[in-house]
């Protein structure tokens, strides 16, 4: 590209000027950079005068204008240009705004995102310094939040918050370009990995759009997670250098956790937006989304207040190769974070309610019932919610009440008719009531939140006292469990039940309020909660948006996914008819191994069935199984209990599973009082392994086990949703190294390895390494060399180094990663060979499947399934399983499994090589997904939905 920018004749200035005037100037902007712009002129003007300032630096003359005047050059006295070709950056612009570029990511107001991009990607510093980092304005629109930063403080920003509380009102947010299209762009600091210039990045070619209600996106990159490779918008990085010359390697980019969790957190919301997904389907992804925010608050919002997790290197190369890099701050994640929950609320608000309403679902406010309805709901509050109320002052004899993890609460300001003093009143909206209350003259589609109605009837609540302002907010606590002292310890339960009583005493992180909250209400309780104001999460929509589950279990079928019932196999079909005996299931596991793929098959009829057979089958001696996550009701714990009565049942119930600890601590007690021998696992690991053994004396005499080793939990509710894989079988050997993994657990024995299995923490990272080391020496003596392998995530840094080495040395390496990946494919020289996809779809992928092409001792392929994933904490800090798939027909099946994936065109995310995702589509028309590709094979082969049996 030429540095000498080329003359523009007249006509193509005048183009560029209307172009720029498309911009309507009702059009609110909302990005965190250029907000501080249209705050300050009101309207996108100023933004439009800065593409009109770099126009006007690359016109022939000022004569040449459309008006024939000079441009406005009120800019330039605070704006430094570099060196640039400003008509490429223009052509760029145009593009843009005409609709001819494809998007990335998510809602909303994307000529402001685009423009702040543009603003990044000049490097227009004084300007941004001007505008982003300086005092806040006058007068700030209703509603809006004002944030500055100092761009020169270190660590954790301080932030001026300044609000206009009265309510925003509706706007029509009509679509800005042409042909009804808006597009959906993800924030520049979700994708902030730098260039590679050493690696081609995939071009996109134009293709046509499918619209639907305001959202828009090309069939080759729908909402995709990266800009087209002839953008200008190249993303923020992770890390500033302090010099402009790129990296010499790309796998000095750092790896930072927080971000990539919430890149992931957007391919979850991408679906939400995906018009081939059902509305109520949409509605649940939204959920997912929201809930998995919640979660990284509790999680990790206090670890990183601290400093803790930003430090993550890609691991690859010795810290002396990063050149220059400086570690992004707590404050680009918080950013991030912020925009994230900024979007879906936009999503939700300026989408799918729309939709839900159209379609009979509406969520109303108190003000919007008729009089006779608020009557009605009135005398129903009464009845059903006002004996619940406990409000509760906070006054020199109340103090502040204990606030219940992400609990909806009322704060209230009250004056006393008489006395004239105003005290602060917190309500707690009761849990155990609907959130969503219908409407009762109007039908079950309309209803109203139960903080609505509350917030309608206070005066019931307060009489004779004057409101002075009321509104609802929600606080999330740090709720990552800490054992302090677990080594010391001598009740691992005991000390359990303390922790989980500490929790309630737990740190807020987050205060989450509705934007129309009066400043009076949200001071008292930033100040009562020792918030920073950088805390505070303004909405505009209902808080808790992860109780939107409830309204996904509206039975309206058309707006659903087409049910899907997991199927039993041929051979439990038989066994479990009134002819057959327990005994039937054992001498059908010593024909063949059994692999199962759950939720196609299902759990309930064939893993819960083994254990039930276990149960009443009077030759079983002895079950043994680890627990790790189970369901509420869980029939697995009964059917445990049951056996107790006469047979040896051990039960090890990891009472450390992270949002489980309470009720797996209610299992185990429950369990002992059954008869059960219960452990709660080893000190300072996690006992993540999914395995259960029956112990059954056979017709010689010879005790035989027969094992179930699974990539999922033991969870009867869950089975159905997750995508998981296991294994039923009776080999001696894997017997044997059970026999001795649960002697490890429950007992004192000090096993280093086993003959098949393979353990964590044991040498279960070593062992992949191996594997993959030898794949690689197969690729340099110039034979074929595979490895393909599915999980949740992959971040273990030794590991990544032997993927690079490996794909390096021409292995052909194929992987399918759900979650976050430290792996970079797709990088000349590096991991030009490596692909990496992730899956997203109406079951959530939970399997650990491993292929390695020339694994085996006599050179063939070997695969493998377990529980761990190719990260450091499961590697580690867990006890993990590893099991040999040894049976060349199930070998063949999990290859399949592992390329039905991989050929997925409908619901595969393709990773790049800077480390962002594009969603892999190929046509305007609905393609089978993987997901679906597994469903109608299972149709094939087990047609039978379930088998009614009576108890035995």
């Amino acid at each position: 590209m030429s540095d000498t920018p080329t003359a523009q004749t007249p006509e193509e200035v005048k183009k560029k000027r209307d172009m720029i005037h498309k911009i309507p100037p009702s059009q609110e902007v909302t990005s965190p950079g250029l907000a501080n712009l249209h705050r300050r002129s009101g309207s996108n003007e100023l933004v439009r005068q800065v593409l009109e300032n770099m126009t006007a630096k690359n016109s022939p003359t000022p004569s040449d204008t459309p008006d024939g005047s000079e441009v406005s050059n009120s800019l330039d006295n605070s704006i430094s240009t570099p060196e640039m070709d400003l008509s490429s950056i223009e052509q760029d612009a145009e593009q843009i705004m005409s609709g001819a570029r494809s998007p990335i990511i998510l809602p909303t107001d994307p000529i402001a995102r685009n423009l702040e991009t543009v603003i990044d990607h000049l490097n227009i510093g004084e300007m941004k310094k001007k505008f982003i980092t300086g005092s806040p304005p006058a007068a700030s629109p209703p509603g809006e939040v004002y944030e500055t930063r100092s761009s020169h403080s270190s660590g954790r920003s301080s932030r001026a918050m300044s609000r206009c509380m009265s309510p925003t009102p509706d706007e029509d947010k009509s679509s800005i370009f042409p042909d009804g299209i808006e597009y959906i762009v993800v924030p520049s600091a979700i994708y902030p990995l730098q260039p590679i210039s050493t690696a081609p990045t995939p071009s996109a070619s134009p293709s046509p759009h499918h619209t639907y209600r305001g959202f828009s996106s090309p069939i080759n990159t729908p909402f995709s997670a990266t800009p087209p490779s002839d953008s200008p918008f190249a993303p923020l990085s992770l890390a500033s250098s302090s010099s402009s010359e790129q990296l010499a390697d790309p796998r000095d980019i750092p790896f930072t956790m927080e971000v990539t969790e919430l890149v992931y957190f957007y391919r979850i919301l991408y679906e939400a937006t995906n018009p081939r997904v059902p509305l109520l389907e949409r509605l649940r992804f939204l959920a997912i989304t929201s809930q998995n925010i919640d979660m990284f608050f509790c999680k990790r919002a206090l670890k990183l207040h601290l400093g803790h997790g930003l430090h993550s290197h890609r691991g690859d190369l010795p810290r002396n190769a990063i050149k220059g890099l400086k570690i992004m701050d707590y404050d680009k994640v918080s950013e991030t974070l912020r925009m994230l929950v900024r979007d879906t609320y936009d999503l939700l608000n300026r989408n799918l309610l729309p939709l839900m309403a159209k379609n009979g679902i509406r969520l109303m406010k108190w003000q919007e019932l008729s009089s006779e309805e608020q009557s009605t709901m009135r005398e129903w509050f009464v009845q059903r919610v006002f004996p619940l109320m406990t409000p509760l002052v906070v006054d020199a004899g109340h103090p502040f009440p204990v606030l219940s993890n992400l609990s909806l609460n009322i704060a209230a300001l009250l004056e006393h008719e008489k006395k004239g003093e105003t005290r602060f009143v917190r309500i707690k909206v009761p849990a155990r009531i609907a959130r969503w209350v219908p409407v009762q003259q109007r039908g079950p589609l309309q209803m109203i939140p139960i903080e609505e109605l509350i917030l309608g009837n206070l005066d019931i609540i307060f009489p004779n006292t004057k409101i002075i302002a009321a509104d609802v907010f929600r606080i999330t606590k740090h709720y990552d469990l800490k054992l302090e002292g677990e080594y010391e310890a001598n009740n691992l339960l005991e000390l359990i039940k303390s922790e989980l009583h500490k929790r309630k005493f737990a740190p807020a992180v987050r205060l989450e309020c509705a934007r129309t909250m009066p400043r009076s209400l949200s001071d008292v309780l930033i100040s009562q909660l020792r918030l920073h104001d950088s805390d505070v999460y303004m909405t505009d929509g209902p808080l808790g948006l992860a109780d939107l589950f409830q309204l996904c279990k509206l039975n309206l079928p058309a707006l659903k996914y087409e049910p899907w019932l997991p199927r039993t196999p041929d051979l439990f079909v038989d066994l479990r008819s009134k002819y057959a005996s327990p005994g039937d299931l054992f001498k059908a596991i010593k024909k063949g191994d059994l692999l199962l793929q759950h939720p196609y098959v299902s759990f309930t009829t064939t893993v819960q069935f083994f254990i039930e057979c276990a149960m009443h089958d009077p030759k079983v001696q002895a079950i043994k199984i680890s627990i790790y996550r189970t369901s509420s009701s869980s029939p697995l714990i009964k059917a445990l209990c049951e056996a107790a009565q006469n047979k040896e049942v051990s039960v090890l119930v990891d009472l450390k599973a992270s949002g489980d600890e309470e009720q797996n601590a209610k299992y185990a007690r429950m369990l002992e009082q059954a008869g059960c021998h219960v452990s709660y696992g080893l000190v300072g690991l996690k006992s993540h392994a999914k395995i259960a053994m029956v112990v059954r004396e056979e017709e010689d005499g010879v005790l035989r086990e027969y094992v179930h080793l699974s990539t999922g939990n033991y969870n009867a509710s869950t089975s159905d949703v997750y995508v998981d894989v296991g294994i039923i079988t009776c080999d001696a050997v894997l017997g044997r190294d059970l026999c001795d993994l649960f002697n490890y657990l429950t007992g004192y024995s000090r096993i280093s390895s086993f003959r098949k299995l393979v353990s964590a923490p044991m040498n279960m990272r070593q062992s992949f390494i191996d594997l993959i080391n030898r794949e690689a020496e197969e690729a340099k003596q110039g034979r074929p060399a595979t490895i393909m392998a599915v999980m949740n995530g992959l971040d273990e840094k030794r590991i990544v180094r032997a993927l690079y080495d490996a794909g390096a040395a021409g292995v052909v390496i194929k992987l399918v990663v759900r979650g976050r990946c430290r792996v970079l494919p797709g990088i000349p020289g590096i991991s030009d060979n490596i692909q990496v996809i992730s899956i997203l779809g109406r079951f959530l992928e939970h399997s650990r499947i491993f292929y390695f092409g020339n694994g085996a001792k006599n050179g063939g392929p070997k695969a493998f399934i377990g529980s761990a994933d190719w990260q450091h904490r499961n590697l580690k800090r867990r006890v993990e399983v590893l099991v040999p798939v040894e049976d060349p027909a199930n070998v063949e099946k999990l290859r399949n499994i592992i390329n039905t994936y991989l050929e997925d065109k409908e619901q595969a995310w393709e990773m790049l090589p800077d480390g962002r995702y594009r969603k892999r589509v190929v046509s305007e028309h609905p393609q089978r997904s993987a997901q679906q590709q597994f469903m109608i094979r299972t149709l094939k082969e087990h047609p039978v939905v379930w088998v009614d049996t009576t108890k035995r």
